[in-house]
């Protein structure tokens, strides 16, 4: 049976005090064995520009037929349009939703409890120092929150025997930019300068302190100045300010009961915290653990740096080496366990079209090789793997600039969020997959034009015209050689990326590897080079595999291509060259009837997956007795199915795999018989030499010499 889940609509996901009401939303889901599902824009912009604001397509994602409720974290949104777009879906599904710190019409709402934070910050100020002329700089007018925190501050005003004067009460918009708005007003003249200010959020009471110092204005001899909500960062600002943290993970833990009825209550409080802003000043303790979170926080970034994970991506030919990146810089994703890369099936063509998604999962450990494929409406199929626990997902927008791939999901198994380097690690993942696409872009349009009557425009080889004419008269019986390229259907795309021009330059990259200058060569056909060697070398097809197996080996198998090689020897004339060509093409066709017997047989799939990690690594090729408990049979059967699927024995195709390995080192380095042998798994020299001339033909001296 499904896990139930819960969905979380909410924005900048990272901050601080979002943070926090979403671990104490997952505290009590996980209590309740519930998952929680939370869509959340990155940057959250203010302004009106549809670059920016893009980044809300993410909301569009959001289905909520596919969860039990809804929690809406109205607070942080700064355009009220997503909410009413949410809602509306909401109603239509007649699914429960609640509103934290806000209202929507017909929704159940959980405010925090700003009423008495504000009545205990004012009640300080009064009591502790004994201040009378205070002014108030409250958020919006007429909105709910700031009437909440203006009832605390009258009840400790009216506790004390001081009357509420209503105009030294000043609105703002919860942001730096109000508490600068108010300083400029003192400090011209315009406000008479009370004895203390009470803000109604952190963020003014920074923008008003920072605007007093600079006027030369101290805080807090000359004006004391209170915060309310601790977001974070008062190591960042001077004097350190005195706020007030209330209780969010009790807000959060509120929403999810009023939801499923439940009755969490987590364990934590809320509190005064002092600061310089007052005449207490700060609690060195308490300063000490903030300043000790922020230098912590600071190594992490610094370690994590993404321009690193940024150059590597940006060089990443195929989605597949892209996804591999991303997995070998997981450690980035501080705390995720699991990363769903979730793009749209068309990513790389000229539009989005939402219709389709991939599913790649990306671990620590590694990516999948092959994604999983869904539809727009429906959550990605990871979601629903069996878990022991409950978790939490965040989904996140990814896209450059309007133009949109689809989205991510980072998963967690502890009520944990991600910080603020995942804005910076999205936006370099997005960028690379830009660059990507263009490069797809740009391998198609060379399939397509040909820049040059004599030149392919992909390989930079010879056309088949041009071929010919280097070729000359033909006058004497030479070594002809046909390499002939079959892509598959479902191998050709892969992840919705077409593989095909990688593919044909990689083959083009190991034929200019293994020619000499007494070589021609062409690109005479679409999938198909002809090679005309100077001079009949019974080593030359083998060093070609060799080169072959460089290029390709651990990128792509007979899945996505096949690769199939006919030889001629004859005069190189028209007549020659039609006979190479249907060679190769005869060659091929069998390659492909074998594939497709294969494919009829057992284990094809997981056979397969075992022969690309040996020619990826063939040093690493487990022995006989793992590579069966894989299959789950016995060594016998494996050795059997082995034979009958790939024509060789699984031990001998170990140590072919092991021999193109060398023979591409003695040919393409300057590294020594024993390093040679010794990256190909063979420790003793004189073992590893019988072999290579056992199978060669020669020895490996031998081989480089002729090579």
């Amino acid at each position: 049976m499904q896990r139930e889940k819960i969905a979380v609509i909410t924005a900048r996901a990272n901050v601080p005090e979002q943070k926090e009401i979403l671990c104490g939303i997952a505290e009590a889901a996980f209590a309740a064995d519930t998952d929680v599902a939370v869509y959340s824009n990155i940057y959250n912009h203010w302004v009106v520009d549809e670059q920016l604001n893009f980044e809300n397509i993410i909301y569009s994602l959001f289905e909520p037929r596919h969860y039990r409720g809804v929690i809406i974290a109205a607070e942080p949104f700064m355009d009220i349009g997503i909410l009413n777009t949410a809602a509306d879906k909401i109603r239509r599904c007649g699914l429960p939703a609640v509103v934290i710190n806000g209202s929507l019409w017909d929704f159940k709402s959980v405010f925090s409890d700003d009423e008495y934070g504000m009545e205990k910050i004012t009640e300080h100020l009064i009591a502790a120092h004994g201040f009378k002329d205070i002014d108030i700089l409250a958020g919006r007018e007429n909105d709910p929150i700031t009437e909440m925190r203006l009832s605390g501050c009258e009840k400790a005003f009216k506790k004390h025997g001081i009357p509420l004067d209503k105009s030294k009460i000043y609105y703002g918009n919860f942001w730096d930019d109000s508490g600068a708005a108010l300083a400029a007003r003192y400090i011209c003249g315009e406000l008479p300068m009370p004895q203390a200010v009470i803000c109604a959020s952190d963020h003014m009471a920074y923008g008003l302190c920072d605007a007093l110092a600079d006027a030369g204005i101290d805080v807090p001899e000359r004006i004391a100045v209170t915060g309310y909500d601790c977001t974070g960062g008062r190591a960042y600002h001077y004097p350190v300010l005195t706020s007030y943290l209330r209780n969010r993970r009790k807000t959060g833990a509120d929403a999810v009961n009023l939801l499923l009825g439940t009755n969490y209550v987590p364990d934590c409080g809320e509190r005064l915290v002092k600061g310089n802003t007052c005449p207490c000043g700060t609690d060195a303790a308490e300063l000490n653990r903030e300043l000790h979170a922020e230098r912590l926080k600071q190594d992490w970034d610094t370690i994590g740096n993404v321009a690193q994970l940024s150059s590597r991506l940006t060089i990443c030919r195929t989605l597949a080496e892209y996804t591999a990146v991303l997995s070998e810089f997981f450690y980035l994703l501080y705390g995720a366990e699991e990363l769903y890369l979730c793009l749209d099936a068309a990513w790389n063509s000229a539009k989005f079209e939402g219709e389709e998604y991939f599913c790649c999962k990306v671990t620590a450990e590694g990516a999948d090789s092959v994604p999983e494929k869904f539809g727009s409406s429906e959550l990605p199929p990871a979601i629903y793997s069996e878990r022991e626990k409950p978790a939490v997902f965040y989904f996140s927008p990814l896209h450059f600039q309007t133009r949109a791939f689809g989205y991510t999901v980072l998963r967690f198994s502890c009520p944990a969020g991600y910080d603020t380097g995942f804005r910076d690690w999205n936006k370099n993942a997005a960028n690379a997959l830009e660059f990507l696409r263009m490069k797809n872009d740009i391998h198609y349009l060379t399939q397509c034009r040909r820049a040059s009557s004599l030149y392919d425009s992909l390989t930079g080889f010879y056309n088949l015209g041009e071929f010919r004419r280097a070729i000359g008269t033909p006058c004497k019986e030479s070594f002809m050689l046909a390499v002939k390229l079959s892509f598959t259907g479902d191998g050709e795309y892969l992840y919705g990326e077409n593989y095909r021009s990688d593919i044909i330059a990689a083959a083009a990259r190991a034929i200019k590897l293994t020619c000499t200058d007494s070589d021609v060569y062409c690109r005479a056909y679409e999938e198909m080079f002809f090679i005309l060697c100077g001079e009949k070398r019974e080593a030359f097809v083998y060093k070609l595999k060799a080169m072959l197996y460089g290029e390709m080996c651990g990128r792509y198998d007979e899945r996505q291509v096949i690769v199939s090689c006919a030889e001629y020897f004859g005069t190189p004339d028209d007549q020659g060259l039609e006979k190479l060509r249907c060679g190769a093409i005869s060659k091929a066709d069998k390659d492909a009837a074998r594939l497709a017997e294969m494919r009829s047989l057992a284990h094809c799939s997981a056979l397969l997956d075992i022969r690309r990690e040996i020619m990826a690594a063939p040093q690493k090729a487990p022995p006989l007795s793992e590579a069966s408990r894989r299959l789950c049979v016995s060594e016998g059967h494996f050795r059997s199915i082995y034979k009958r699927l790939f024509g060789v024995s699984y031990n001998q195709d170990c140590i072919n795999a092991k021999m193109l390995k060398a023979c591409r080192l003695l040919s393409t380095t300057s590294m020594s018989v024993y390093a040679a042998a010794v990256n190909c798994g063979y420790t003793d020299e004189k073992y590893f030499t019988r072999l290579f001339k056992k199978n060669i033909g020669c020895s490996p001296v031998q081989y480089r010499k002729t090579m």
